[in-house]
């Protein structure tokens, strides 16, 4: 039984697979996908509150955690352990520590590889009787023609007593799969931008090309559709040049042609969603052995 910590939209659950014992969300059109795509709504709890006790009732053997990532990035200041929106995870440490679920996996951002947070989960951790195997993978060395470098943590309770750090990048496993295999038939007419926000941006702005064989997006992140420049890809096809919509961002993710977003939610809301999410090839990957 699996346990989503800071769940968003439910990539963990649908990557690691076998049943969902609960899920851990504050974020309400995040938990109204969840709950649309996979039959369960998410607990709209503050993590920076919860105790263990209510952790410990789900039964879970296996939790994961997609905590916030703004502690350890630049555009979030890097404060580390004194931004606000790292609480939450400070305050799971305690808890995973008394109640040692047999196996505790976790994504964030490459900042958090340097930052004072991740000494304190190693520790916990390892104090608690875990055995950590860390790594950075992105998910172009699984074939995905996407950039989004993510560091990941699988740590089983005993295990072997190894622990192993990957932190240089994962090399290519598999050949890069086509852009657009991935890519609408139909694209909106409003996705295009004007001319003269090409003109404007260009220089700055990650354009690839929809037929080129070799061509690679790079991160979306939530900022995507109002930030015009390190936000995410532009694509340019036989219509211009154009923003990729929130499905083809989901599609490159691994998501299931299946998912989809519910009707009443905004593009702009989409975007940012799956921004937040995961990519279900490198957390496969990532979880592999746990």
């Amino acid at each position: 039984m699996l346990l989503e910590l800071f769940s968003g939209i439910g990539a963990a659950g649908l990557a690691w697979g076998g049943p969902v014992a609960a899920a851990v969300d504050q974020n309400p059109h995040a938990n109204t996908t969840y709950a649309l795509n996979h039959g369960l709504r998410p607990k709209a709890w503050n993590l920076e509150a919860v105790s263990a006790a209510q952790l410990a009732a789900f039964g879970a053997t296996r939790w994961w955690m997609s905590p916030p990532c703004q502690p350890y990035t630049v555009r979030g200041a890097r404060r580390d352990l004194d931004d606000p929106r790292a609480r939450p995870l400070l305050r799971l440490l305690p808890i995973l520590a008394e109640l040692r679920p047999p196996v505790v996996a976790m994504e964030n951002v490459p900042g958090f590889v340097v930052s004072a947070m991740r000494g304190e989960l190693r520790a916990t951790l390892i104090g608690a009787g875990y055995t950590l195997h860390e790594r950075l993978a992105c998910p172009t060395a699984l074939g995905v023609p996407m950039r989004r470098q993510r560091y990941y943590l699988t740590a089983r309770l005993r295990g072997d007593g190894r622990h192993r750090s990957e932190l240089g990048g994962s090399a290519p496993i598999a050949p890069l799969r086509p852009l657009g295999g991935y890519l609408d038939a139909a694209p909106d007419p409003g996705a295009y931008l004007p001319e003269a926000t090409v003109r404007g941006y260009g220089h700055s702005a990650h354009i690839v090309d929809a037929d080129d064989p070799a061509a690679v997006a790079t991160c979306f992140t939530s900022a995507y559709g109002r930030s015009p420049v390190r936000a995410g890809s532009y694509v340019r096809d036989a219509g211009g040049v154009r923003t990729f919509s929130p499905e083809e961002i989901l599609r490159l993710l691994g998501f299931p042609g299946s998912f989809h977003f519910p009707e009443v939610l905004p593009r702009s809301v989409r975007f940012d969603l799956a921004g937040n999410s995961l990519s279900l090839d490198a957390v496969r990957a990532a979880l592999a052995e746990a």
